[in-house]
């Protein structure tokens, strides 16, 4: 059986969904779709944004998490998931923790979600 490469984060906004995916090239994708009235009237449509954070990050990530909530051993893409969607409410909580640890990470903007 394949471990889930996708969880939900609890979210905050409505009209809007996070989730944390793990890509094919191992890099961790934070993802905020905003369906919003809002997002419709200033954008014209649905959009996302995106956080990733390169496969080679994701140990240093993971370790942070772990350290902070005091976890078992588990060091692979499901605890760093499974951390993710214990510990964080939505896409601003997680942009937030990565700038305040230091961890390298690129955003990009999907116009048409």
């Amino acid at each position: 059986m394949t471990a889930e490469k996708r969880v939900k984060l609890r979210g905050v906004l409505d009209r809007t969904a996070t989730s944390a995916t793990i890509d094919a090239d191992g890099s961790l994708i934070v993802e905020l779709y905003d369906f919003s009235p809002e997002a419709h009237r200033w954008l014209g449509n649905d959009v996302a944004f995106l956080l990733k954070i390169d496969a080679a990050e994701k140990a240093g990530a993971l370790r942070r998490l772990r350290a902070a909530r005091h976890c078992a051993d588990a060091y692979d893409d499901a605890a760093l998931l499974q951390l993710l969607a214990e510990r964080f409410d939505d896409y601003y909580d997680v942009e937030r923790w990565l700038n305040d640890e230091g961890i390298p990470f690129r955003k990009e903007f999907e116009p048409w979600a």
